[in-house]
């Protein structure tokens, strides 16, 4: 099943954006932060994602950023506090853009293709995000860990609540995270190749993984009583 994208639908997401402002990375604080805070980042999480945390160098991610091994501890203390500071920002930057999606969204249907395919187009353009937010937060010490596990605990939230709202049946609250769950570790797997090689592999996936979602494998398209573009929006 083909779905027309959403007139809800928005824009991928830019993962750093650095604006001339003061910034507080690390152990630093100041303008001159902002000039290479995307840099660091991007080049750890791009380290991380390729060789996983335990087998990343801190040697390695100074010379990706284009820094001396002094340089780089200049603005950080080491590959802990790199690490939560790439799931920070990550994690961040995730959670603002679905909150963006479902504002934007006019009915609970809108919002669940929101989540979708704010999901899916993140792994698109982040793959290497998305996978060190899946694989490697664990691996932080406390009390950094509890702070990545709360911004995890917000994005979860959101497509809980999103349930919730589309819920006919009362469901439990086990049952409502349980499909929350569910939902997040389907899209987790298909947010990679070969499943998306493109953007608009990403909106087309969407649209058929949230049409799977709300109506169910067993009920073909045209028993529906509404379509899902007419349920977006997208039809009279």
């Amino acid at each position: 099943m083909k779905m027309s994208r959403s007139p809800d639908s928005k824009q991928a997401p830019e993962l750093v954006t650095v604006r001339p402002v003061e910034h507080s990375f690390g152990r630093r604080f100041g303008v001159a932060i902002g000039e290479r805070y995307g840099e660091i980042l991007g080049a750890a999480r791009d380290v991380f994602a390729r060789k996983g945390f335990h087998q990343a160098s801190i040697r390695e991610i100074a010379r990706a950023a284009g820094l001396s091994l002094a340089g780089l501890y200049h603005y950080v203390g080491g590959k802990d506090e790199l690490l939560f500071l790439v799931l920070d920002h990550a994690l961040q930057t995730l959670i603002a853009t679905l909150d963006r999606a479902i504002a934007a969204a006019r009915t609970p249907e809108a919002k669940l293709f929101a989540l979708v395919e704010t999901h899916l187009e993140f792994g698109f353009q982040h793959g290497g995000a998305l996978k060190i937010i899946n694989r490697d937060w664990e691996l932080l010490a406390e009390p950094r860990r509890s702070e990545i596990r709360a911004k995890r605990g917000e994005y979860l939230g959101r497509g809980l609540a999103i349930l919730r709202e589309l819920d006919p049946h009362r469901r439990s609250g086990d049952e409502l995270l349980s499909a929350t769950n569910l939902l997040l570790g389907m899209l987790n797997g298909i947010a990679t190749r070969p499943f998306l090689r493109s953007r608009e592999d990403a909106r087309v996936l969407a649209g058929e993984v949230g049409a799977l979602f709300l109506y169910g494998f067993l009920e073909r398209s045209s028993d529906r009583t509404s379509s899902p573009a007419a349920v977006l929006g997208g039809e009279a």
